[in-house]
């Protein structure tokens, strides 16, 4: 569903990766680089199991448990553990495309 919605955006804005947010779960491929999050609001552990950020801090994400909690560690501090997930929003990196300016519609 997701990837049919991205394809129905490209319609309207040619670059729409910024656009999309997934419904679906976290996914692996063999090889692909990690997943890193933005902190947009800091966090100071309550728990033994989660870690401190502060804002703007880089996350690596782990996981996410579809609690409201993800799992994951600070790039800055080397901490791991779960912190609350509207805490971070993900960074998306997006590479740029040969445009083709030279090919018209007919």
């Amino acid at each position: 569903v997701c990837r049919v919605a991205y394809e129905i955006m490209q319609q309207r804005f040619p670059d729409a990766s910024w656009r999309v947010q997934s419904l679906d779960d976290s996914y692996y491929f063999g090889g692909e680089n990690e997943k890193r999050q933005l902190a947009i609001i800091p966090h100071r552990r309550i728990f033994s199991d989660e870690f401190d950020f502060d804002k703007g801090d880089h996350l690596t994400i782990k996981g996410n448990h579809w609690d409201g909690w993800s799992k994951g560690s600070n790039t800055i501090n080397g901490r791991s553990g779960l912190y609350p997930s509207y805490k971070a929003e993900e960074i998306i990196q997006t590479a740029l495309m040969y445009t083709y300016p030279d090919v018209t519609e007919e």
